[in-house]
C-alpha cells in the first residue's frame, strides 16, 4: 500500500484543519524541533491504529480544541483508494473506499475496520510498530543513583524492539515468571490443563464403560424380553394343554363311575330277582304248612335281603353282609313260625313288599337306561378327546411345569424392569460419549498449546538473555571506552568499566581499569563519573537515529534510503540538511481548510 494523503484537525499541535500529500517514494521531512515531525508520525499510526484507552486519545487532543479528527488515504497494489477516518474524542471511526461515483463505506464497527486495516497493511498494530514504524527511542535518566539501571533498560530497549519502554531484562524478568506460571509443579497452567485433561479422560473412560455396558445391556434386555415371550407362551400351551389332559380324565373318570353305577344297578335287579324267587319259594312253602302260620317273618326277611343286595350292589360290603346275615336268620325264624301259623291269611294283615320291589326295580331299570344313554355320551366324548390323553406321569410333570411357570415369568419380569432401570440410569448419568471426547481432545490441545507457549517463552527468553549478552559485549566495552575518555578529561586518576553480570551497568575504576568502590570516590568524582557515562550514551543514541555517523556515512546512509524509496514510500523525518536526499515537505505545515472535509 501506499499513503496518499493525511488531513488532521485538532490533533496534538495541529488545532487547525491541516493536509499532507505524500509522494509516491521517499518524502522528507526537514524542521526543527517542536515542527511538528511527530504529531505526522503519530497522526498515521492514529489512523491505522487508534489508542484503545480514552487517556491515550485525550493525549492526542489539541489543548483548547473539543475536536480531534484524522484522515488517512492510501493506494492498494490493486489501484483501490482507501480512506479511514477517526473521530479520538468521539471515539467512532469509518473505513471506506474512494470511487469515482463517490465514497463506499465498507465498516464502521471498531474491530471491522481494524480488519480491513489488518488485510490492506499485512501486520496488526505491534508488527507495525516493529517494522514499518521505525523511530528513534529518546533517553530518559534519573537521579545519578539511578545512572546505570536506567542506561541499561534504555539501551535494551533497542534490542527488544518494544516501543512501550520495556527493558529487553525486564521482560527476561517477565517471561522467566511466565515460565514458572506455566510449568509451575503444583499451580502451574500446564499443571491444571493436564489435570483437566486427566479428568476428562477419566470421564471418557467412565463414559465409555457406561457405553460398553449399555451395548452389552440391549441384548441381554431382548433376551429378557424373548425369555418373558417364551415363558407365556409356554404357560399358555401348557394350561391349554393341561386343560384338554384335564378333561379327558374327567371324562375317563365320569365313564368309569358310570359303568360302576349301572353295574351296581344290575347288582340290585338280580338280587331283586333272587328275593323274589325266594319270596315265591317261601310262598309256595307257607302254602304247604298249616293254616295260621305267620306272615310277617318273611316280610322282615324280604326287606332285610332286599337291603343286604343293595348295599352290595353300591360296594358297602360289611353292612351288605351284616343284612345278609340278619335276612338269613329272620328266614330260619319265619320258617319255624310258619309250621306252627295256619296258612289263612288273617284279617288287617299288611300286604306283601313284592309290589314295592316290583316299582322299585322299574324306576332302577329306568335309572340303568338312562345311565346307559350317558355312557354313551361320555363314549363318544371320550373317543373324541383320547388324542389329547396324557399318561400319568407326564401329566403330573405338566402340572409341575404349569404351576412353576407364573414364579418364573415374574422373576422375568423383575430382571427385565431392573435391567431397563438400570439402562434408564447409565444413559442418564453422563453427558453423550460425542461431547466427552470432544472435551478429551480440547483439554489435549490446550495441554499443547500451553507447552508450545512455554517452549516459545523459553526460547524467547533464552534469545532475550543471548541479545543482552551480544550488545553488552558490543555496546558495552564501546560505551565504556568512551565514557573512560570523556571522564579522563576531567578526572585523569578514573576510568569507566563495564560491571559484570547479565545487565548492561558501568562501575567506576583506576586508570589502569583495577576496580573501585563508590566509597573510594568523593562525590565530586563520582558525578563525574555518572555524568561521562551520560555524554557517552547521548552521542550514541540522542535525536536522529544517523546520530553517531559521520559526515561521509551520513551521506552513505541517505543515500540508502533514496535507493530504498525507488521501491518502496519511505517517510523519513529529520532536524538537519538530508543531503543529498531533496526536501519534500518543510515544517511546520500551513493550516489550510483540508480538515473540514
Amino acid at each position: 500500500m501506499r499513503l496518499t494523503r493525511l488531513v488532521m484537525q485538532g490533533f496534538r499541535s495541529y488545532r487547525e484543519p491541516v493536509e499532507v500529500r505524500f509522494e509516491p517514494g521517499t518524502n522528507v521531512f526537514l524542521g526543527r524541533n517542536e515542527a511538528g515531525k511527530t504529531g505526522i508520525l503519530l497522526a498515521i499510526q492514529a489512523a491505522l491504529y487508534p489508542p484503545r484507552l480514552a487517556t491515550e486519545r485525550e493525549a492526542y487532543v489539541s489543548e483548547g480544541s473539543d475536536a480531534c479528527r484524522v484522515g488517512l488515504e492510501y493506494e492498494l497494489p490493486d489501484g483501490r483508494t482507501i480512506r479511514v477516518d477517526r473521530d479520538l474524542v468521539a471515539h467512532k471511526g469509518a473505513i471506506a473506499e474512494l470511487r469515482e461515483t463517490g465514497p463506499v463505506t465498507l465498516a464502521t464497527a471498531p474491530g471491522d475496520i481494524a480488519q480491513i486495516v489488518r488485510e490492506h497493511t499485512g501486520c496488526d498494530e505491534a508488527l507495525f510498530r516493529a517494522t514499518l514504524l521505525v523511530r528513534h527511542e529518546g533517553v530518559e535518566i534519573g537521579d545519578a543513583d539511578d545512572l546505570t539501571r536506567s542506561l541499561s533498560e534504555r539501551i535494551e530497549v533497542l534490542v527488544s524492539g518494544s516501543p512501550g519502554g520495556i527493558s529487553a531484562a525486564r521482560a527476561v524478568r517477565k517471561l522467566e515468571e511466565k515460565v514458572k506460571g506455566l510449568s509451575g509443579p503444583r499451580a502451574g497452567e500446564i499443571t491444571q490443563a493436564e489435570a483437566r485433561l486427566r479428568d476428562a479422560e477419566s470421564r471418557l473412560a467412565s463414559g465409555r464403560s457406561r457405553t460398553r455396558r449399555l451395548e452389552e445391556g440391549r441384548p441381554r434386555l431382548d433376551e429378557l424380553a424373548r425369555r418373558a415371550g417364551e415363558l407365556e407362551e409356554e404357560l399358555a400351551g401348557g394350561q391349554a394343554v393341561l386343560e384338554r389332559a384335564r378333561r379327558v380324565a374327567a371324562l375317563e373318570a365320569r365313564r368309569e363311575a358310570l359303568v360302576a353305577t349301572r353295574a351296581g344297578i344290575d347288582r340290585t335287579l338280580d338280587a331283586q330277582a333272587a328275593v323274589a324267587r325266594l319270596e315265591r319259594e317261601v310262598e309256595q312253602a307257607r302254602s304247604a304248612a298249616p293254616v295260621g302260620g305267620q306272615r310277617w317273618p318273611f316280610a322282615v326277611v324280604a326287606v332285610f335281603g332286599v337291603a343286604g343286595l343293595i348295599a352290595l350292589a353300591f360296594q358297602r360290603w360289611i353292612p351288605g353282609a351284616v343284612l345278609l346275615v340278619l335276612a338269613g336268620l329272620g328266614f330260619v325264624v319265619a320258617l319255624a313260625l310258619r309250621t306252627r301259623a295256619p296258612s289263612r291269611p288273617v284279617a288287617g294283615t299288611p300286604p306283601s313288599p313284592m309290589g314295592e320291589r316290583e316299582a322299585n326295580s322299574t324306576q332302577l331299570a329306568e335309572e340303568r337306561a338312562r345311565l346307559g344313554r350317558d355312557l354313551e355320551e361320555v363314549e363318544s366324548a371320550v373317543a373324541e378327546a383320547a388324542i389329547h390323553r396324557l399318561p400319568a406321569g407326564e401329566l403330573a410333570r405338566l402340572e409341575v411345569r404349569v404351576s412353576q411357570l407364573p414364579q418364573l415369568i415374574r422373576s422375568n419380569s423383575e430382571a427385565r424392569i431392573r435391567s431397563e432401570v438400570e439402562m434408564q440410569q447409565l444413559e442418564d448419568s453422563g453427558a453423550p460419549l460425542a461431547e466427552l471426547e470432544d472435551e478429551v481432545a480440547v483439554a489435549g490441545r490446550e495441554v499443547e498449546r500451553l507447552e508450545l507457549r512455554l517452549a516459545a517463552m523459553r526460547l524467547a527468553r533464552d534469545e532475550l538473555q543471548a541479545a543482552i549478552r551480544d550488545i553488552r559485549q558490543g555496546v558495552g566495552p564501546e560505551l565504556a571506552e568512551r565514557a573512560g575518555r570523556l571522564l579522563a578529561t576531567v578526572a585523569p586518576d578514573y576510568s569507566v568499566a563495564l560491571a559484570g553480570g547479565e545487565g548492561l551497568a558501568f562501575r567506576p575504576a583506576g586508570a589502569g581499569g583495577e576496580e573501585l568502590g563508590r566509597r573510594q570516590l568523593s562525590d565530586g568524582a563520582l558525578d563525574q563519573f555518572h555524568f561521562a557515562v551520560r555524554v557517552a550514551l547521548a552521542d550514541v543514541l540522542l535525536d536522529d537515529p544517523f546520530r553517531y555517523a559521520d559526515a561521509g556515512r551520513r551521506e552513505s546512509l541517505h543515500a540508502m534510503l533514496e535507493t530504498i524509496g525507488a521501491e518502496r514510500q519511505v517517510l523519513y523525518f529529520t532536524v538537519e540538511d538530508p543531503s543529498p536526499l531533496a526536501v519534500t515537505h518543510r515544517l511546520p505545515v500551513v493550516a489550510s481548510r483540508a480538515g473540514s472535509e
